[in-house]
């Protein structure tokens, strides 16, 4: 770099036997080595002409003059000088460089003699470099470098300090992290070479980590289980790994901008709180420091049971009871099964002249009711008769006594627990096949019932989640309720396998298990004779409004 001293010198007479002196410029050299290439320092660190001091040397050795800073042209008797230019300190550490340079200059008596200094650095050339990635880690910090006898200079991050060539030099780092403890790392120099750069890149404990495969079946409707990082999955050293996997956080975000954070839950590590059937992105974080990979995820789609408020239903068989006492049906509902069509079969062959319409030997034995202005399941313990409705039970003044219709039933009649469930009947067999399609996995499920028994009964209710080998991945418990007025039960699912996907799910309601006949009464029915709507009637259990519940629980 050339720094032009002055343009015009001024006409002026000199005194006898002298001469002027004119330095019309100070080149500095900016460039420096460096590890791998040489570099130039910054300009706006570099010294112009007039911030130099010049001194000038006789043939004696003796200092003749010194002009200070911004002096740049002087008288001299003529003769021969050493000019030296001097810029900064070269034994202080600092953000300031120190130049030094000379020349020869021979001064004529009564001219003006023009000439120049060249300057070369005389400090070795430190430059800190914290990356921005490790400043959020820290509370506070400092940067500071030391000789053995002298003390701590701070130096600024990012710039070149500049400190003598010889000597020993340690580089601390310390402060306080984002954790609350105190580090301090060292970096040790020597015998550094003056106008050489080196660069010291101090991220001494910034981790780098990624974030370990997550198997799919961590991903649930409105949450996700993480699988944790490891020391495996970490760059570090040991006692910064360990403080990294202790501190590290998960989190799951929609749109890039918003980020859920997980939290440790019954021992796992889970994040809670997402939408259902929705697209996240899962990374692993350090303070500002992320996982060098992502993961993409969808959750699954929290999808209800059909027709779980049992608003939806249908009739396949529909008959006439006898004396104009109204149309017995088979009832369906939509998205379950039940028994029915089993405790109808028969109906639609009846032979209304041999007076076998009743409900005490057709009948569904779940229905729909309407309660509380809302509709709902009825699910029943019913006998039917096995008989033909004959003269032994026929009263000329009161039609089918109710007294001798339960006792024939009694003495003649099959009992059927009522039952409401997800799958379909086979009527053949008279078994149940349970199991609807169903590929989202709730955390439980709940039901209003109500619960009418026979001394000692008990109605059935429980769930299973299958796989797609049918095999059960998760359960309820077996939920067996005695007398209840209307109320809301929840029944949690416990997973045996929270990894795999689900494929069917089972849902099931069973009016008890008690089929003493003898316990059973007989329902009036509506009106007098004939009691064509009369039913033999066990233990009753009403049904509504069945919620999966998908937020973990």
């Amino acid at each position: 770099m050339m720094t032009a001293c002055t343009d015009e010198l001024p006409t002026q007479n000199y005194g006898e036997g002298e001469g002027r002196l004119v330095l019309s410029e100070v080149e500095v050299k900016a460039v420096v080595g460096d590890v791998i290439t040489r570099a130039s320092l910054e300009s706006d660190i570099l010294p112009k002409a007039s911030d130099f001091t010049i001194e000038i040397i006789n043939n004696e050795g003796s200092l003749v003059k010194t002009l200070e800073p911004g002096t740049l042209q002087c008288t001299l008797s003529a003769g021969t000088y050493i000019l030296k230019a001097t810029y900064g300190n070269i034994e202080t550490m600092s953000t300031t460089p120190a130049f030094y340079g000379e020349s020869n200059v021979t001064i004529a008596e009564g001219g003006v003699t023009t000439t120049s200094i060249t300057t070369n650095l005389q400090q070795a050339v430190i430059h800190p470099r914290i990356s921005e990635e490790l400043i959020v880690h820290f509370k506070e910090y400092s940067l500071t470098i030391q000789q053995p006898e002298g003390s701590a200079v701070e130096m600024p991050n990012d710039r070149d300090f500049f400190i003598p060539g010889n000597g020993s030099y340690t580089l601390t780092l310390s402060g306080i992290n984002q954790l609350g403890e105190n580090f301090s790392y060292d970096w040790q120099y020597e015998n550094l070479a003056v106008r050489t750069r080196y660069t010291v890149e101090c991220n001494p404990d910034l981790p780098s980590f990624t974030m370990p495969e997550q198997p799919e079946g961590n991903v649930w409707s409105k949450f996700v289980y993480i699988t944790p990082m490891t020391a495996d999955n970490m760059t570090s050293h040991q006692d910064i790994a360990d403080k990294v996997l202790n501190n590290i956080v998960y989190e799951a975000s929609s749109d890039g901008i918003t980020w859920i954070p997980s939290e440790i839950k019954d021992g796992k590590v889970i994040i809670t709180k997402l939408e259902a059937n929705t697209k996240y992105t899962l990374r692993s974080r350090f303070g500002a420091v992320c996982s060098n990979n992502t993961f993409e995820i969808t959750t699954e789609s929290a999808q209800q049971v059909e027709n779980g408020d049992m608003e939806s239903t249908s009739t396949s068989i529909s008959m006439n009871l006898y004396g104009a006492r109204g149309i017995m049906y088979c009832y369906h509902f939509t998205g379950w099964d039940t028994r029915n069509e089993v405790t109808t079969n028969g109906a639609e062959e009846v032979n209304i002249t041999n007076t076998n319409a009743v409900q005490w030997k057709y009948c569904s034995n779940t229905k729909p009711i309407n309660e509380n202005n809302s509709q709902m399941a009825e699910i029943s313990t019913l006998a039917f008769y096995n008989g033909s409705c004959g003269s032994t039970i026929w009263d000329t003044e009161d039609g089918w006594l109710k007294k001798s219709i339960l006792n024939e039933v009694k003495n003649n009649g099959t009992v059927y627990t009522g039952i409401l469930f997800t799958g379909t009947f086979n009527k053949s067999s008279n078994t149940p096949n349970l199991g609807i399609l169903h590929h989202d996995r709730p955390m439980s499920f709940s039901f209003d019932y109500s619960y009418t028994p026979v001394d000692g009964d008990k109605c059935l209710v429980y769930a299973q989640i299958l796989d797609v080998n049918n095999n059960p991945i998760a359960q309820t418990e077996n939920f067996q309720s005695e007398e209840q007025s209307f109320t809301r039960k929840t029944l949690k699912f416990i997973y045996s396998d929270k990894g795999s996907k689900a494929y069917k799910i089972i849902i099931y309601f069973q009016s008890g298990t008690d089929t003493d006949v003898s316990k059973m009464r007989i329902d009036d029915g509506s009106g007098p004779s004939p009691r064509s709507t009369s039913r033999v009637v066990g233990s009753v259990l009403k049904i509504d409004n069945v919620t999966l519940n998908y937020d973990y629980e």
